[in-house]
């Protein structure tokens, strides 16, 4: 055990034979943060050379359709040591429109890098990322990236970030400049200079730098009773001591460093590494999030020591070209070997782990074990994200994975029938390793419907049909996805009479459906009814068969608050859960027919920035698209826009942006809420759909 784990105080006394840190890197769109990966592998020794973006030659982005666009579309582990620490280092997309892929990473990061541009500052997507650390209690550190762009203000971000976002948030280094240029860092805790040209600290820059050192000494006095004493009388605390306590205060999530630095600047990199190792905490002094014990219902935690009973999380699967599917798993506690059987406790079902890999990037290395605190791919039976492995007799459910519904739709066909089977295979495969695409198949047809988070998520979808699977598909034009919602309440007593292969089986449900709550939907029981397991599960499908589509126009109903008042049911028989499905289903059919339903439409919150001298055309484009306008705030380098529109107007609207901006203006758009649409409008949806 390392000498900081020792001071944090956050082992239970197990012993822990090696130090390794599972850490992700997030940032809004066009932040840097794949370049930086790339350096740091090239820093590492695991390249020869950084990947470039722009070339198209990067390590983490290896599909094809990554390299074209120069965007993050799926996220990517590699692992590799920094002095004496492994570390997992998973890098992520920052288009909204893949938001899944970093919502699963960040539930199974030690710590996490976010990158900020310099001139840029704190975006849209930054806000959204930081806030989901700080609900998982993920340390973190930001690394403030591009400082040798014109433009960079590292005071302002850091001011932005703790004014708005980090309120524990404080500068750990401080940039130089001479002649308006970014030369090099101080690091406010040694007081080192760090320079490509060997120069060292300019005069003129000393009461900046003094300044912000005293801020940062001020920030872990408030944290660390030592560094207080020293600060209370005016004594200067040792340099360890500083090391200490940011050590300690980041770890807990008590203070947040910000660095600052360039991507394609090795000596700005090399500190980061070492600040990650000194900041963020290894796997043994991090919290293992809390199960359940499904025998009892109550709340289990198991120690992140490989002596520990074995437990693991899957939180992605991934498809290689020979349709092999291997689930990406975070360990845990305890430890797993190849071949060994393990179980998941969310399905009940035993699974074999064939094989282990240490993942790099596209490429699976083989492992003969796995234990506490690795980040793994199994070889095994078809195993789910969010599936909950641990051993048959200590078993443990950890939380669920939540799917956002697809706001936005698209029809795909084959261009000949007989390339139906392999987009069906495609698609198959793209849809299993990512969560957030639904894909239905009209068998009568020949068609699927593939549904997504956004304009952009569908296009690549396409996309990468065309270029990794070689399919000519044709698409339709891209629809928005709706939902109805009950107009008033509904009573429902149902008797159901039928024959199941010669067994007279009959059912009785007395119901209510009333709109209201959430956006999900609630099943409840009246006092006193509890049915067994088997039947509750029964009324549970039967409910959820008949809300999968509306009265209106077919649409999935949502906000139903369904109360079973009475029942009789049949005697335990082979057919008896059927029955007691189909007669909830058939009493929800005519529950929600009797009640009626408006329709909903997806609404999107839209975050622009936009140069000042495109700021009238860009706000005239909004407002034509039916925008709300929010807000309008003077960014670093113009206008930040914040508005809402509905799904069904936004599309074309990243085109039109570029047109207007000349390609300098840039967009976000995610999903905001459903809200009802005017009748006349509504039907004409209803009718395409």
């Amino acid at each position: 055990m390392t000498s900081d784990a020792k001071a944090t105080g956050f082992s239970s006394g197990a012993v822990f034979p090696r130090q390794l840190n599972n850490i992700g890197i997030l940032a809004h769109v066009d932040a840097g943060k794949t370049s930086i990966t790339e350096r740091i592998l090239a820093l590492a020794g695991i390249t020869g050379n950084a990947g470039s973006v722009d070339e198209g030659t990067t390590v983490t982005d290896y599909l094809s359709v990554e390299k074209y666009h120069g965007i993050t579309v799926k996220s990517a582990a590699v692992r590799f040591r920094w002095n004496d620490c492994a570390i997992n280092l998973i890098d992520t997309p920052g288009h909204v429109d893949f938001g899944m892929e970093v919502d699963r990473v960040i539930r199974v990061l030690d710590g996490a890098v976010i990158a900020l541009c310099a001139v840029s500052g704190v975006q849209a997507r930054t806000e959204i990322i930081a806030k989901a650390c700080q609900k998982r209690s993920v340390p973190r550190l930001y690394f403030i990236n591009k400082m040798d762009r014109g433009g960079a203000d590292f005071p302002g971000v850091v001011e932005s970030l703790a004014k708005g976002l980090e309120h524990r948030a404080v500068a750990t280094q401080f940039p130089l400049y001479e002649v308006n240029k970014w030369v090099g860092i101080v690091d406010l805790v040694t007081m080192a200079v760090y320079r490509e040209d060997g120069g060292g600290l300019p005069d003129s820059q000393v009461p900046a730098v003094m300044e912000a050192r005293a801020k940062l000494i001020e920030k872990l006095a408030e944290n660390d009773e030592t560094v207080f004493e020293k600060f209370a009388s005016d004594e200067e605390p040792s340099m360890e001591l500083l090391r200490q306590a940011l050590s300690i205060g980041a770890k807990k999530g008590l203070v947040v460093p910000v660095l600052c630095g360039s991507a394609f600047v090795d000596f700005s990199i090399r500190l980061l590494l070492d600040t990650t190792i000194l900041c963020l905490p290894s796997y043994y002094e991090t919290v293992v999030p809390e199960g359940i014990d499904p025998k009892t219902g109550k709340a289990l935690s198991f120690s992140p020591s490989p002596s520990a009973p074995f437990s693991a999380f899957v939180f992605k699967t991934t498809v290689s070209a020979s349709s092999d599917v291997y689930a990406w798993v975070r360990v845990w506690s305890g430890k797993t070997d190849a071949g060994k059987k393990v179980y998941d406790a969310r399905s009940g079902k035993d699974f074999v782990i064939r094989k282990i890999y240490s993942i790099q990037a596209d490429a699976l290395e083989p492992a003969s074990a796995a234990e506490a605190g690795d980040i793994v791919a199994f070889a095994s039976s078809p195993l789910e994200p969010g599936a909950s492995l641990c051993e048959r007799v200590h078993p443990v459910v950890y939380e669920q994975l939540v799917v956002p519904a697809p706001v936005v739709s698209l029809v795909v066909e084959p261009s000949t029938a007989s390339e139906l089977n392999e987009l069906r295979i495609a698609l198959g495969a793209l849809a299993t390793e990512d969560s957030s695409l639904k894909v239905k198949e009209e068998r009568e047809t020949g068609r699927f419907e593939i549904g997504g988070q956004g304009e952009l998520h569908l296009d690549i979808v396409v996309e990468r049909l065309r270029r990794e699977h070689g399919l000519r598909v044709r698409t339709g034009k891209p629809q928005v996805n709706c939902r109805e919602r009950l107009k008033k309440a509904a009573h429902i007593l149902e008797e159901f009479d039928h024959d199941f292969g010669g067994e007279r089986i009959r059912v009785t449900i007395e119901l209510q459906v009333r709109p209201g709550g959430l956006e999900s939907n609630e099943l409840a029981f009246a006092e006193g009814l509890k049915p067994s397991p088997h039947f509750a599960d029964a009324i549970r499908q039967g409910v959820e068969s008949a809300l999968s589509v509306g009265p209106l126009a077919g649409w999935p109903l949502q906000e139903v608050r369904t109360r079973i008042l009475s029942l009789q049911l049949p005697a335990q028989g082979r057919n008896g859960d059927i029955a007691v499905e189909a007669a909830c289903a058939q009493a929800m059919r005519k529950a929600v027919e009797e009640a009626g339903s408006v329709l909903l439409e997806p609404v999107m919150q839209i975050d622009v920035e936009c140069p000042d001298e495109y700021f009238g055309n860009i706000l005239g484009a909004l407002n034509a698209r039916e925008g709300h306008i929010e807000s309008v705030e003077d960014g670093p380098w113009g206008k930040n826009i914040s508005a809402n529109a509905p799904m069904r107007r936004l599309f074309g609207f990243a085109g039109e942006l570029r047109s207007l901006s000349k390609g300098r203006a840039q967009f976000q758009a995610r999903f905001k809420g459903n809200s009802a649409i005017l009748p006349g409008l509504g039907a004409e949806i209803a009718g395409n759909h």
